[in-house]
């Protein structure tokens, strides 16, 4: 099978759908695409993008797209004028009626030098009704050399007329050991780190949640640092909860915690990592291929889940979402911190 969308990460069966659709010339006018923040939306965009004017389309000895020749450059360089992103204001929060207005009288202008003028609409989710009904009348009827791709989180928010002229591509989670495969390859940074702190690297990679780009993100040791810190603590809090009462260590552990109002934030994303780090332990009980999403090491999370019987584990998961519903109501911090340890009972 000729290689297609080599440089995109995972989705094999959404590489596989393009490039069906490509080679059977079945390819629609509009596709949805959807998935989470830095999960490959953009590339796959431009990826398409090339596909559809590369021009060595038609040889089965180039991978599709090639990326070598002038158009497919051209895209990848971000200076072809008929690949437009078509973007919301930054002071507006969301994407409104004039926006696409503009794009409708843009598309009756003929590619500059493409075969195919693409557009590429980014955040479509937040489109506003207004802006998706205007856009209807594009979308239903548009010119031969047009091509619409609608990248969104969630295609939940899109009036169902448009989503009935658009069939919906979903990216995947990406497998932890292709991001770490990737990241090694073409990231001198993540090498490095890979090759410095190994425990480290795997930790990033576990905290991604399937996505590269969130995985990218994590390089910076600015945000690295505090996302290590609330995934230890999660640790330490599980292993509390299964330990005989040592004072001094539960009150070095409660005096950690975030306790001023302006840490409220900072708190709550505590109390998430809490959550995932028992909702791992809690399918180690049930089975032993878990899909763990917090642990990197699936012998540590099934050392510590045997520690735990399920009852505990469900208990301890209601107190956690209970002290996230008190956060959101305003809750003085510090007592809330007080109840929380008392009915983990690390008190």
């Amino acid at each position: 099978m000729r290689t297609a969308f080599s440089d995109v990460v995972g989705n094999e069966r959404l590489r596989a759908r393009l490039y069906a659709d490509l080679r059977d010339r079945a390819l629609a006018h509009a596709y949805i695409l959807e998935g989470a923040p830095g999960s490959g939306k953009h590339l796959l965009a431009s990826r398409i993008a090339m596909a559809l004017s590369c021009e060595n389309s038609h040889s089965d000895a180039h991978p599709l797209p090639c990326l070598q020749c002038p158009s497919c450059r051209k895209i990848a360089s971000g200076n072809s004028p008929d690949v437009i992103y078509v973007k919301r204001d930054e002071k507006h929060a969301t994407l409104g009626v004039e926006v696409i207005r503009e794009l409708r009288r843009d598309v009756y202008i003929a590619p500059n030098d493409l075969q195919i003028k693409t557009y590429v609409i980014e955040e479509a989710h937040l489109m506003t009704e207004a802006a998706q009904n205007a856009f209807l009348l594009t979308l239903e009827e548009p010119p031969a050399y047009v091509f619409f791709l609608l990248l969104c989180e969630s295609s939940s928010k899109l009036l169902e007329t448009v989503k009935s002229r658009a069939p919906i591509l979903r990216t995947e989670q990406i497998p932890p050991e292709e991001i770490a495969a990737f990241l090694s390859k073409t990231c001198p940074e993540a090498a490095l780190l890979m090759r410095q702190e190994p425990g480290e690297f795997a930790e990033l990679v576990k905290a991604s949640q399937g996505s590269i780009g969130t995985a990218l993100r994590l390089l910076d040791p600015k945000l690295r640092a505090p996302l290590l810190a609330r995934r230890n603590m999660a640790r330490e809090f599980a292993t509390l909860c299964t330990s005989r009462k040592n004072t001094a260590a539960t009150m070095r552990f409660l005096n950690a915690l975030p306790q001023k109002r302006e840490k409220r934030e900072e708190l709550s994303l505590l109390f998430d990592s809490f959550l995932l780090c028992l909702r791992d332990l809690l399918l180690c009980k049930q089975t032993d291929e878990a899909p763990l999403c917090f642990f990197a090491d699936r012998e540590e999370a099934f050392s510590l889940s045997y520690r735990f019987t399920t009852p505990e584990l469900l208990a301890l998961c209601e107190c956690i979402s209970d002290a996230q519903e008190q956060l959101r109501a305003n809750a003085n911090i510090r007592l809330l911190l007080t109840s929380f340890a008392a009915r983990c009972n690390l008190l």
